[in-house]
């Protein structure tokens, strides 16, 4: 991992406007000096908590208590190392790094057979061997430009043309076989034959398997792919997701789709905040994904009763997740690779603006294979249509759906509002507070001293001439590193200071200081009467461990010197 200077990472944070970059995945409303939105970080729907001070640079949530600077929001939410974060926030506001990220795992040497393997399978599109797979691509309308991007490649019709050349370049058999592209049976063979390869990303960006297709007609599966394998897993993928985040923030929303030959259609259309599902319902770590965006999601699944189907449980888990949803079904096509064969992308930009909402699409999808002529189908419609706002903690969708639903059949709205039956809300249980901890009246004191050091620079001046100690270990090795700082950087800044600590053992007490005290005014008296208590308290600890002293001594001259010492600091405290 490469090595930033403390300098350079405080310049990439004294120009980086936390607010700005936490604005890409937060929406913030400015109250007073600071920011508040939803936290991302726990289930914040309905009290924004999450709180972000421009002038300190820094956020605290004041539920979880997730507190830090603008790197430590960007690890957290982007799940990467400290140095992956300070790439990222430099990035974001044109700041030359001139050091590259290398994604490091212990299973490197799969991450580099597959890499290899892609490139080989591309080369091999060019060559003759790829000529008819080439005309495949072509006849679907798939130019040599999208082959590049989508780095579409040809897996030769050879049994083991992969496999020998990633032995020759001296892969463990072992890593073939965990990585999904070779097999055995009495030797080993190559997984992916004579197929169109298209190449899987993680949302790194490294490629961690393929989806391979026929291109001729042959009795075989229309499609294989990577099975599970140590660096690819179904369920923590979505294809295009590496390309299309940046074009989703930018965009607002992002486009879910079923196939990757339709999120490669929608691409190169140039729609390029598109994903594909990589054929499984979505899970927990895609939606993990899909909040990373902060954008809205507009599924599009295909025109089938399987899509439809499909809509309605992945519309539930994005729902679920109080991730904004809206529904696109197209007409006259099976999916959105050939409504873009035969529409316009206008036409499907259209659509796209007028995706519906997902309860809409609900209130549709519970009419199907109903004759709402009949009074059976029409009660059974409407008993449907209530269950489903039973769910809903919309007041005004629920009286709207009401009173729609009492025109159009001629019910009686209380009839209807008395046959909802409110289900209590289920209790959220409260986010178990770790965080905090019990802290006496002399820890409360030495925290807000170094909340006040932390501040400004006159606050250390004022601890080093009037106390220098803290009466308790952890807080005075805090105050001890505020002042290491200020000696080193002639200057404070709760930022960079958090920076400074990240490595050490006493980072996650500086950042609960911060968090419990960052709303609190700062007033010169109140520091100096504190430090005066806290002198006070250091005197009096002083002399009780001189009067335990003083009763496991004999010797007169040896008691009188203590008693003095005694007299001495009473006589300084009353002064």
């Amino acid at each position: 991992m490469p090595i930033i200077s403390k300098e350079v990472i405080n310049d990439i944070q004294s120009k980086a406007n936390i607010v700005d970059i936490i604005s890409a995945y937060v929406s913030l409303e400015k109250r007073g000096k600071n920011y508040f939105g939803l936290c991302p970080f726990h289930n914040d729907v309905n009290n924004p908590s999450f709180c972000v001070n421009e002038e300190k640079k820094i956020y605290t949530c004041f539920s979880c208590h997730k507190s830090g600077n603008v790197f430590g929001f960007i690890q957290e939410r982007e799940n990467v190392s400290f140095i992956e974060a300070v790439k990222i926030v430099g990035d974001k506001i044109g700041y030359e790094l001139d050091i590259q990220i290398q994604e490091t795992s212990k299973f490197e040497r799969h991450f580099e057979a597959v890499e290899l393997a892609n490139r080989f399978y591309q080369n091999n599109l060019k060559s003759a061997d790829g000529k008819e797979a080439r005309k495949y691509l072509t006849d679907r309308g798939i130019n040599e430009e999208i082959i590049d991007e989508f780095e579409i490649g040809f897996a030769p019709k050879s049994n083991d043309t992969v496999t020998k050349l990633l032995l020759n370049k001296e892969f463990d058999e072992n890593v073939l076989l965990e990585s999904g592209l070779s097999n055995r049976s009495s030797n080993l063979y190559d997984t992916f034959r004579n197929r169109v390869t298209f190449p899987i990303h993680n949302d790194r960006g490294r490629v961690v398997g393929f989806s391979a297709r026929i291109y001729q007609k042959i009795d075989e599966a229309k499609y294989i792919n990577t099975r599970e394998t140590p660096i690819f897993k179904k369920g923590e993928i979505l294809f295009n997701y590496h390309r299309a985040q940046g074009e989703a923030r930018k965009n607002k929303y992002l486009l879910v789709v079923e196939g990757q030959m339709d999120a490669i259609r929608i691409y190169a259309s140039g729609i390029k905040n598109v994903v594909a599902t990589m054929g499984t319902a979505l899970t927990n770590d895609h939606i993990n994904l899909l909040k990373k965006l902060n954008v809205k999601i507009i599924l599009c699944m295909d025109n089938d009763s399987a899509g439809e189907k499909a809509t309605i449980a992945n519309g539930e888990i994005i729902s679920n997740a109080n991730i904004p949803l809206g529904i696109l079904r197209i007409t006259g096509a099976k999916d959105p690779d050939e409504y873009l064969l035969n529409n316009s992308v206008e036409a499907f930009e259209d659509a796209i603006k007028n995706a519906i909402t997902f309860f809409d699409f609900k209130l549709n999808y519970l009419k199907r294979d109903k004759n709402l002529k009949k009074v059976d189908d029409v009660s059974t419609y409407i008993n449907q249509v209530l269950r489903e706002l039973n769910k809903s903690s919309d007041d005004i969708l629920v009286n709207l759906t009401i009173n729609q639903l009492s025109e159009e059949y001629g019910i009686d709205k209380n009839i209807l509002l008395n046959k909802i039956i409110k289900v209590e809300t289920k209790k959220v249980a409260p986010i178990k507070d770790t965080y905090k901890k019990t802290i006496n009246k002399v820890q409360k004191y030495c925290e807000i001293i170094i909340y006040y050091m932390l501040n400004d620079i006159k606050y250390i001046k004022l601890y080093e001439q009037e106390l220098s100690y803290l009466p308790d270990d952890l807080y005075n090795e805090i105050a001890n590193d505020i002042l290491a700082f200020y000696i080193k950087y002639n200057y404070i800044s709760i930022a960079d200071f958090i920076t400074y600590e990240i490595e050490g053992p006493r980072y996650d007490d500086v950042l609960r200081i911060v968090d419990s005290l960052i709303t609190n005014e700062l007033d010169d008296q109140e520091y100096i009467v504190l430090i005066g208590k806290i002198k006070t308290m250091i005197d009096e600890q002083k002399i009780n461990e001189l009067k335990e002293k003083l009763k496991t001594i004999s010797d007169i001259n040896e008691k009188l010197k203590i008693t003095n010492e005694i007299a001495n600091i009473k006589k300084r405290m009353c002064e």
